[in-house]
Parts: C-alpha cells; sequence; structure tokens
C-alpha cells in the first residue's frame, strides 16, 4: 500500500486524512515521503513538541496566527472571546520572504493531525487564499493530515464558543474541507502488536464497541498489588504530577550520588517546545527509556526502549538495554528549532533557529500518555481509572507490544470506554482504501498535464503590460517617445503567446481525455508539452524578457523613476520566475525542457553608463534640452557626456549643427585657426560671453579631431 499511497499523494492535488492505529507506521511514511517527493513541502504541527519531533514548524509561528479562538464569520464578535475574520486579516501582512514561501508551497503535511482544532485549519484556510490571491481550498495547495483521530482529541479551553459555528473541534468539521474531494486512507498493518486477539481487543476498545471487548481477557492481567522486582516496568499515568512523583521517589530511593546533566541551548528555542528535561538528574541503577531512535548503523534502540544506568561521571553516560546484558555509552542528540525560507533557485529549505542538545533519555519509571504518544513499551503498568480522558485507555493498551506485557492496577469497565461518534461516521464517509488505485488512475494523467498548463500560461503578461504601460504614464520623467516604441513593440508580441497559450491548452486537455479513454497515446502528449515549454521559453526569454531587461537597464536609477522602477522590478522578477519554472517543469517523471537550449536566466542588469544613455538619445533626434528635462539632468551634464563621444571622434558635422548655431560654431573656429588655446579658462577669456564651459568642451573636442 505504501507505493500506491506515495504515488496517489505525488501524483494527484487530493487533500488527504492519512491515518491509521497506534503503531502502523504513519511516522515512517511521514520521513519517507519528504525525502522521495519533488513537490515543494513544508511539515507542521499543532503544538511545539509535535512540531519539533516531526522535523518541522508550528502552525501558528507558520502563519503568524492568533491564539484566541476563531469564527468564520463577519458579525462582530466580543474579542475577548474569539476572532472574526475582520480580526484576522491583519495578521496575514507576511514579509516578502513570507510572502514568496508561502506562494511556492504545493503540499502541507500537517502531523498529529487528530489534535488540530477546526478552527484553526481555517485560519490556514484565509491564509493561503489571501496570500497566494487565489480563490481555491487552501489557494490551491494541497493538504497532507498525519495522525490518530482514536488518539488525543484537539485541546478546547471553551468547546461552546467553537460549537456556534462547528460541529466538532476535530479538523474535519473545518469549512475549509467542506465539499472538498478530501478522502481518508488508513493504514491498516498493525507493527507493534502481532498477537491477534490482542489487536481484536485493542480495535474494539478504538471503536467503542464494549460487547466486542474480551473484558474477561483483558482483566485477567489485573494486579492491584503488582511491584514490579527485577523487570523493568512502567507506570503510564494520566497527568505530570502523578509521572514526576513516582519518577522522585524511585530516584531518592536508589541512594548514591546524583549526576546532573544540564541541557546545551543555542539559538532560538522555546523552553515549552523543550524534547526533554532541560536538567537530567540521574544516579546509577535508575531506569530511563530512550525517547529517540537509534540513528546509528546498529540501532540498539528504539524511542520507548528501557535501559539502566550502568555508569556516570561528568560527561558519560553508559547504559545496560532491557533484555540484555551489553552495556553500551550514550551520545547526547540534537534536536532542532527550524523555520523554511526560499533559496536562490526558489527551492524550500529547512534554516535551523536554534538546537537543544541533550541525551536522548528520561527517567521511566513512569511517563504520562501524553509523553507516551509513538512511544513502544514491551512491559507497562496502566492505571485506567476515572481519570482518563476519551481514548485514552486505547491510547495507553496500544503502546505495548503485548497483552502479558500489561499490569492493570484497576481494572477495565465499559463506563471507561469512550468513541466519538462524529470521528468514525466521518472516516466511514472519506475512507477510499478500496478506491485508491482508481483515483491514481484517474487522476494521476490530469494533474500532471494541469501542472504543466499552469507552468506554461502566460496570459497574464496581457494585464501587467497594460499596468506597465499606465504606470509609465503616470511617471513624470519617463522618455514618453522610447516608452510607446517598446509598448507598441510588446502588446503585438504578448497577445500572440496568450493567443498560441489559449490553443495549446486547448489541444492538451483534449489530448489526455482521449488518453484517460485509450484513444491516444502517451507519447503524443509528451511529445506536445516537450515542444510548447521550449517554444514559450524560447519566445518570452527573447521576445518579452530580453526587451524589457533592456529597458530597465535604461531607466534603473534615473532621478524621479523610482516608484516606476519598483513596479517594473515586480514584473520583471515574475518573468524570471515564470522562465526559471519552464525550465524544471516534468511531465510525470519527465523532464520537458531541452537543456541543449538552455541559456541563464537572470534579472542581473549590467548598468549602462549615463552617457551611453544620453548618446543614444541625441542620436534618436533629441535635442539637448529635451534630453536633460527626460533624463532629469541640467543641460551642462548633457553637454559633458557629448563632449565624450567628440573626443573620440563620433561626433559629425550635422551632430555639430544640431547643437549649435552657426554663428557659434564660426566664432570658435575663427579662434581656433589664428589662434588656438592650451586650457578651457583660456578659451573662455577668448571667445564671446554666451559660451559656457561644457559648450566650450565638447566643440573644443570636435576641432581637435578634425585637426588630426
Amino acid at each position: 500500500m505504501n507505493d500506491s499511497l506515495f504515488e496517489i499523494v505525488e501524483h494527484t492535488s487530493r487533500n488527504i486524512f492519512l491515518t491509521g492505529k497506534a503503531g502502523t507506521g504513519k511516522t515512517t511514511f511521514l520521513n519517507d515521503f519528504v525525502k522521495k517527493t519533488k513537490k515543494k513541502h513544508i511539515v507542521v504541527a499543532p503544538t511545539g513538541i509535535a512540531a519539533i519531533n516531526a522535523g518541522g514548524v508550528t502552525i501558528h509561528s507558520m502563519f503568524g496566527l492568533p491564539l484566541r479562538t476563531f469564527l468564520p464569520t463577519t458579525e462582530r464578535i466580543d474579542q475577548n472571546l474569539a476572532n472574526n475574520i475582520a480580526d484576522l486579516m491583519p495578521h496575514f501582512k507576511y514579509r516578502k520572504d513570507k510572502l514568496k514561501l508561502l506562494r511556492e508551497i504545493e503540499i502541507i503535511i500537517i502531523d498529529e493531525a487528530s489534535m488540530l482544532r477546526a478552527d484553526v485549519l481555517d485560519m490556514m484556510d484565509f491564509a493561503l487564499r489571501h496570500v497566494r490571491r487565489n480563490q481555491q481550498k487552501f489557494g490551491g495547495v494541497q493538504m497532507l493530515f498525519i495522525g490518530d483521530l482514536y488518539q488525543l482529541p484537539p485541546v478546547v479551553r471553551d468547546e461552546y464558543i467553537l460549537s456556534m459555528y462547528y460541529s466538532s473541534p476535530f479538523f474535519f468539521h473545518a469549512k475549509a474541507l467542506e465539499g472538498s474531494n478530501f478522502i481518508t486512507l488508513e493504514l491498516t498493518k498493525v507493527y507493534r502488536q502481532t498477537d491477534e486477539h490482542f489487536l481484536e481487543i485493542l480495535n474494539a476498545i478504538r471503536d467503542g464497541i464494549t460487547e466486542d471487548i474480551d473484558f474477561e481477557t483483558l482483566n485477567a492481567r489485573y494486579q492491584p498489588d503488582f511491584d514490579p522486582k527485577d523487570e523493568a516496568y512502567v507506570y503510564l499515568c494520566s497527568h505530570n504530577k502523578m509521572a514526576d512523583d513516582i519518577n522522585q521517589k524511585k530516584i531518592k530511593e536508589l541512594g548514591g550520588k546524583s549526576h546532573t546533566y544540564t541541557a546545551n541551548v543555542v539559538g532560538e528555542f522555546k523552553e515549552t517546545q523543550y524534547p526533554n528535561d532541560e536538567v537530567l538528574e540521574l544516579k546509577v541503577g535508575a531506569q530511563i527509556m530512550f525517547i529517540r531512535n537509534d540513528t546509528s548503523p546498529d540501532k540498539k534502540y528504539y524511542n520507548g526502549k528501557l535501559a539502566q544506568i550502568s555508569y556516570l561521571d561528568e560527561d558519560e553516560i553508559s547504559v545496560i538495554l532491557d533484555g540484555s546484558e551489553e552495556e553500551i555509552t550514550l551520545k547526547a542528540e540534537t534536536w532542532e528549532q527550524k523555520k523554511y525560507s526560499l533559496d536562490d533557485e526558489k527551492n524550500i529549505k529547512e534554516e535551523v533557529l536554534g538546537s537543544f542538545k541533550q541525551f536522548p533519555i528520561r527517567l521511566a519509571w513512569a511517563v504520562t500518555i501524553h509523553k507516551s504518544q509513538g512511544l513502544t513499551f514491551d512491559r507497562l503498568i496502566i492505571d485506567a481509572g476515572k481519570s482518563f480522558a476519551s481514548g485514552q485507555v486505547y491510547v495507553a493498551l496500544s503502546r505495548c507490544r503485548t497483552l502479558e506485557g500489561i499490569v492493570l492496577k484497576s481494572k477495565i469497565t465499559p463506563d471507561v470506554i469512550f468513541s466519538d461518534k462524529r470521528v468514525s461516521k466521518f472516516q466511514d464517509e472519506t475512507h477510499a482504501n478500496a478506491k485508491i488505485e482508481d483515483i491514481i488512475n484517474s487522476e494521476k494523467y490530469d494533474y500532471s498535464i494541469q501542472k504543466v498548463i499552469r507552468r506554461i500560461d502566460c496570459s497574464w503578461f496581457v494585464s501587467a503590460l497594460e499596468n506597465f504601460n499606465l504606470s509609465a504614464k503616470g511617471a513624470k520623467f519617463i522618455e514618453k517617445e522610447r516608452m510607446n516604441q517598446l509598448y507598441h513593440s510588446l502588446k503585438p508580441e504578448i497577445t500572440n503567446l496568450a493567443a498560441i497559450f489559449q490553443k495549446f491548452e486547448r489541444v492538451l486537455i483534449q489530448k489526455t481525455k482521449k488518453f484517460l479513454r485509450n484513444e491516444e497515446e502517451w507519447p503524443e502528449i509528451e511529445d506536445k508539452a516537450i515542444g510548447a515549454v521550449n517554444f514559450f521559453f524560447t519566445h518570452v526569454n527573447e521576445k518579452v524578457f530580453s526587451p524589457l531587461k533592456d529597458y530597465y537597464s535604461e531607466t534603473k536609477g534615473v532621478k524621479g523613476l523610482k516608484s516606476f522602477n519598483e513596479d517594473f522590478r515586480v514584473w520583471l522578477d515574475d518573468i524570471e520566475d515564470y522562465l526559471k519554472d519552464l525550465k524544471e517543469v516534468h511531465l510525470l517523471e519527465t523532464p520537458l525542457f531541452d537543456k541543449e537550449k538552455d541559456v541563464e536566466v537572470s534579472l542581473t542588469i549590467k548598468k549602462v553608463p549615463t552617457h551611453v544613455l544620453t548618446y543614444q538619445l541625441f542620436q534618436d533626434g533629441k535635442t539637448i534640452s529635451e534630453i536633460a528635462r527626460d533624463r532629469g539632468l541640467v543641460s551642462s551634464t548633457i553637454f559633458g557626456h557629448l563632449s565624450k563621444y567628440a573626443e573620440q571622434n563620433l561626433l559629425d558635422r550635422n551632430d555639430l549643427l544640431r547643437i549649435y548655431p552657426k554663428e557659434k560654431i564660426s566664432a570658435f573656429e575663427k579662434v581656433f585657426l589664428q589662434n588656438p588655446k592650451e586650457n578651457i579658462n583660456d578659451w573662455k577669456a577668448a571667445l564671446p560671453p554666451d559660451f559656457d564651459y561644457g559648450e566650450i568642451r565638447l566643440i573644443w573636442n570636435y576641432f581637435l579631431n578634425l585637426k588630426k
């Protein structure tokens, strides 16, 4: 099933809830998927600890969400109780880098989704639609939820407020999922337990079907006076204080010297998200458990494996693993606090904000149910009394590999078995294990084609060009004739490209429909897509991007055009992104861009020297006063620019007649032939007073070149 599961997530746009009983490998799938996927993804979780363990970030930090309850309405809400839509929107004023990141994401993976509240998911939906300027659900981002709704539920302070708009606090009752093609896929193979009868009991407890629970077999494990002697047992508690009291009592009973080990916390790492105690107090003989899997090739321990401390000094901890005589020396492990960002190639990268380095163990005579989430034990002591919340009996019992490894301190009775019918109803209605192959076959090809079409779509260039033209008309210092020339040369090119795209889109969709009816071969569609990608890359790069870049090199830095250039740069950035995306687009596993046609796509602009821009405008027929006005410069600066060209013998007699009246040229020429001067001050003294220094330098350079 895992191959099919990867296929449906990778090659369709379906929103999926991946679930499964305890020990079915949900975390394993998550870790494998993020290694293999080509989709741009982030991993988030409802709580800090869950986010650290999943290698992701919290939902609230990713989206900047308020902590207060959200109600999906425009009606006025008492802000002491909740936020409404208007209250929410100011939270979406993200920095530029966060905006770019959220616009690039293709799939968001939410781990421990059982703890995700419906209103938090709706806030994510509003954020994504707003930022991505896309009114599809979640702004067109695919959502993968991972978790078990029969385990830890969402934490809700005031369920009454939520119930005003939501059928339940569970994520599946979010408004964003209404009317979507949402499906549930369930991992069914349990790796933790192998005893069929024990699994039957666990499943009946999970489903809340008390008449199917073999209470007699289960309560045969009831031993109220049980006191573990030589074997290592863990006492599973409902509250932190109970677990802490047991652990402290046990370590004091050991006697001997205590050793403390303080975590090394670097950078940003919130105390509420510490994955282990900041200070570990240990003694030789203490019972501990691992809170991480062994990442070395030896794989000697796993998350939840018990051991006993055998040696301690200032820097070293050695333990003997439960069920083994072997002593191993431990190494401290590092947990990282991360944030997501984009690199220069628009790939999503993980950036480490802070780290928490500590030995991956904690005292384990007792542990809370909450902290046991995801752990596996060989021997447990459980007191499933009235303090256990809904779903906790199942969570507690399912932590253990075998029924024989469980000791009950109180009997399990029907009144502590809870079932939330809303959960079972939702999963029954959306369960799609039997349809997974059909969904892949019917949606895989269409999804990939639509992805190619979205990448090629250049129809937005049409409105972008008009906005560009409007922006230019509003710019006081723009050179109007040059701008009009550019606009009228780009308009037919862009209009034609948009028309070709629309035709290509129709053809490709028709061909895909024929393929799904077995009337067309896939290689024909592939060839068509390859041709389209390379056609649009070449034409957009040469006919649109290049002339715009050239024009930007002329306007960049020109006085009075700051606002115009900022808008212009945004469009150029968007076209650059468009071209880079075309170079990376795939149809299923096939790359479509012809690497032999590869050219660098870059907005790095070689600034055209200011005197070159002046000379270009002069060659276009502009007068000196017109050039000075258009460029926001004084006339003397323009004379200085043209003087360089006179010095290089690049101005002829006709050019000179465009700059000076005949009388001025004659006056200079007479002095030049009869009594030439050696410096500009002498020239100034010898010429009529209407000659300024800039005029003298230019005409002097011209006549010097004639003499050569």
